[in-house]
C-alpha cells in the first residue's frame, strides 16, 4: 500500500460510490484523518479536480465530487444535488464561533440603522468594506448573521473565478453525474424564505468578467440565468440578499479595479483600521481573552503593533507596506505564552520573530524587527511607569 494519498485514488473513490471523507478514506485504506487533511489541501487546491459541497440530507457533513470536465447532454435534466431541499439553519454561523465585533467609528451602527429601516426607505442591503489583511473584515459579516440568526454564505473570489462557478456545475457525486448549485444560486434561493448575509471575499481578486455574473443578483431584480440548465431562471427576494463585499485597497495588494456600476451595485461603503489603532484597550483585552496573557502584557504587544501599522501607512516608509494583522497580535501572544511556560529565553522577542516577523515581512523582516524591539521597550517602559503610579 502506498504511504501518501494519490488524487487518482481519491477520483476512482468517488467514482465508485464514495462521497463522504470516511467513505473515502475506507475505499482507499488511509486514515479519516489523514484523508480530511489531504483532501481539503486538494479542494483548496485551483489546478487540482476536486470540490465539496455541505450535505444537507442524511446527517449534513460534505460531499466530495469531481467537477464534469467534458460537456454533459442534456445538462437541464440532470438531478440536483440535494433538490434544493435545503436546511438554512445549517448554514447560520454560531455565536459561540464569531467573535464579538469591535466597532471602528460606528460603521456595524449604521450598518443596522440601514437594515432596520429598508423597508421604508427601499435601499437595498449591499454594504462594501475595505481595510488592511486581518482588520476584521469578514468578522464583521459574520457577526451581523449570527446577531440576526441568518444563514450565511460566501463567494470566495480570486483571479481563476469562473461566473459559472457562481451558478453551479455538473459534478460527478456518487459515481453519478449531478447538478451542484453554486453559492450564489443558493444565496438567492435561501433569501425566498429569510435573510441570508452573503460574503463576497476579497472582491477585487475577480476579474470583471466573473463579476458579471453577480450583477443581475445585486440589483433590484435578484435573480440569475442558468444557460446550461435551459436558461432556468433562478429568483430571490432582493431586500432580503444582504451582501457585504470585502477588499484590500492599496498599491501592495494585487488587485482588479471597480467600475462605476460594480460601486452602484456593491453599495454603502466603509474603510476599517486595526482595532488595536482605535482602541488599543479593545484590542489587548481581545488578545487577553483568547491567549494566557493577561490583559496588562497583552497591550504592550499591541503597542508594539500599533507602531508597525501606523508606518505601514506613512508613505516615508516605503519597505514597510503592510501592518500587524490582529490575527498576527493573537498568534504572537499565544507563542511567546508557550515560550514562556517552556522556560526559554525572552519569550515575546523569540514569538515576535516566529510568529510576525518571518511568516509576514519577508525582504523587510529586518526593518520591522527594529520596528518591533524599539516599540517593545516603549511600551514595557510606560507599563512600568503605569504600575508605579497605580502602586503610588
Amino acid at each position: 500500500m502506498s504511504a501518501h494519498l494519490k488524487l487518482d485514488d481519491v477520483h476512482s473513490a468517488i467514482e465508485n460510490g464514495a462521497r463522504t471523507k470516511n467513505e473515502i478514506a475506507e475505499h482507499v485504506g488511509k486514515s479519516p484523518s489523514n484523508t480530511n487533511r489531504k483532501l481539503k489541501q486538494w479542494v483548496e487546491n485551483d489546478d487540482v479536480r476536486l470540490d465539496r459541497q455541505w450535505n444537507h440530507g442524511d446527517g449534513g457533513g460534505y460531499v466530495y465530487t469531481i467537477p464534469a470536465e467534458d460537456a454533459v447532454d442534456d445538462v437541464e435534466d440532470l438531478p440536483i444535488l440535494g433538490s434544493r431541499d435545503y436546511d438554512w439553519d445549517r448554514f447560520v454561523p454560531s455565536e459561540d464561533d464569531v467573535a464579538d465585533y469591535q466597532q471602528a467609528d460606528q460603521e456595524l451602527d449604521e450598518i443596522e440603522a440601514v437594515l432596520e429601516a429598508r423597508e421604508t426607505t427601499g435601499q437595498l442591503p449591499r454594504f462594501q468594506i475595505t481595510g488592511p489583511t486581518g482588520c476584521g473584515k469578514t468578522t464583521l459579516a459574520e457577526f451581523v448573521a449570527a446577531d440576526r440568526g441568518a444563514p450565511m454564505i460566501t463567494i470566495q473570489c480570486n483571479y481563476a473565478l469562473r461566473g459559472a462557478e457562481l451558478l453551479g456545475t455538473p459534478q460527478i457525486v456518487g459515481g453519478d453525474v449531478m447538478w451542484v448549485d453554486g453559492p450564489l444560486t443558493r444565496a438567492l434561493l435561501a433569501s425566498r424564505d429569510r435573510e441570508v448575509v452573503v460574503l463576497i471575499d476579497e472582491v477585487t481578486r475577480a476579474t470583471a468578467r466573473s463579476k458579471g455574473t453577480l450583477f443581475p443578483a445585486l440589483d433590484h431584480r435578484a435573480e440569475v440565468k442558468i444557460k446550461p440548465r435551459g436558461n432556468e431562471v433562478v429568483s430571490g427576494r432582493a431586500e432580503d440578499l444582504i451582501t457585504v463585499a470585502t477588499m484590500n485597497e492599496g498599491s501592495e495588494y494585487e488587485t482588479e479595479s471597480l467600475d462605476a456600476a460594480e460601486e452602484r451595485r456593491l453599495g454603502l461603503k466603509w474603510e476599517l483600521p486595526y482595532l488595536g489603532q482605535h482602541s488599543p484597550d479593545l484590542e489587548a483585552e481581545l488578545v487577553a481573552g483568547k491567549t494566557p496573557m493577561d490583559t496588562a502584557d497583552a497591550r504592550v504587544l499591541v503597542d508594539a503593533a500599533n507602531v508597525v501599522r501606523d508606518a505601514a501607512e506613512d508613505e516615508s516608509e516605503p519597505r514597510i507596506t503592510r501592518g500587524v494583522p490582529t490575527p498576527g497580535v493573537i498568534s504572537w501572544a499565544q507563542t511567546a505564552s508557550a515560550f514562556d511556560a517552556r522556560g526559554l529565553d525572552d519569550p515575546v522577542g523569540r514569538a515576535m520573530q516566529s510568529a510576525i516577523v518571518k511568516p509576514v515581512y519577508g525582504e523587510a523582516a529586518g526593518d520591522v524587527a527594529g520596528k518591533l524591539h524599539s516599540a517593545l521597550k516603549q511600551a514595557e517602559h510606560e507599563l512600568v511607569v503605569r504600575n508605579d503610579e497605580v502602586s503610588v
